[in-house]
């Protein structure tokens, strides 16, 4: 047993004086870290950085998740609500300048309007009803025509219609926009009994039969 013992130690010691340097280099000293060292301290480093970069994005996502409205959209939600506000008035002075008959004023107020709700059936058809006033048929029948497409059950557009058609003297036209009229409302019978506008249907027959029906109806 001595001698193996012997044996062994004579050959770690030619094993320590044969590879010192690899040995300084891979385990390092007191005064200078190895190589083996070096590594290990950047793999933790690395797996440092790793870890927090992971932590930092899985942070970043669920603050993003329940970050509340931003700024921006809350703006644009401002702005719808101003817009509303700035919609109702423009539309009521248009009104009490189209009932005291300043229709220019009138006119100006209904675009404004539109402007921020294009789609209106009330500004379209109330701006149709200036245009018949001032004779501009054209542009009347566009506004009333876009209400009925927007809106096929509003009764007005249709009625106006009948009024501008009749103007015109466009009898058949004025008559089947006043069927459509009365078959939403059958107050309209009413208003076609007193309308200015229609005093070009006066004597003719189908349209007189809509007039008597209506004063039978009231009895």
């Amino acid at each position: 047993m001595s001698y193996i013992h012997e044996a062994l130690q004579k050959a770690q010691k030619e094993k320590d004086v044969r590879f010192p340097k690899y040995k300084r280099i891979l385990l390092g000293t007191k005064e200078k870290p190895g190589i083996f060292f070096s590594r290990t301290v950047w793999l933790i480093s690395l797996f440092v950085i790793l870890l927090a970069f992971t932590f930092y994005s899985w942070f970043d996502f669920k603050y993003k998740k329940t970050l509340p409205a931003p700024k921006n959209q809350q703006a644009v939600v401002s702005h719808k609500i101003e817009a509303t506000v700035n919609f109702g008035e423009f539309y009521e002075r248009a009104k009490n300048f189209q009932k005291t008959g300043r229709l220019k004023e009138a006119q100006g107020f209904y675009k404004q309007a539109l402007t921020l709700e294009p789609d209106n059936v009330f500004v379209l058809n109330n701006l149709g009803v200036i245009y018949i006033q001032q004779r501009k048929y054209s542009e009347a029948r566009n506004n009333l025509e876009s209400a009925i497409r927007i809106k096929p059950e509003y009764v007005d557009p249709y009625y106006n219609l009948a009024c501008l058609y009749a103007l015109k003297g466009k009898v058949m036209k004025s008559l089947e926009n006043l069927k459509k009229a009365i078959s939403l409302n059958k107050l309209v019978r009413e208003w076609a009994r007193k309308d200015r506008d229609l005093q070009n249907m006066k004597g003719v027959p189908e349209f007189e039969e809509i007039i008597k029906k209506n004063k039978r109806e009231l009895g």
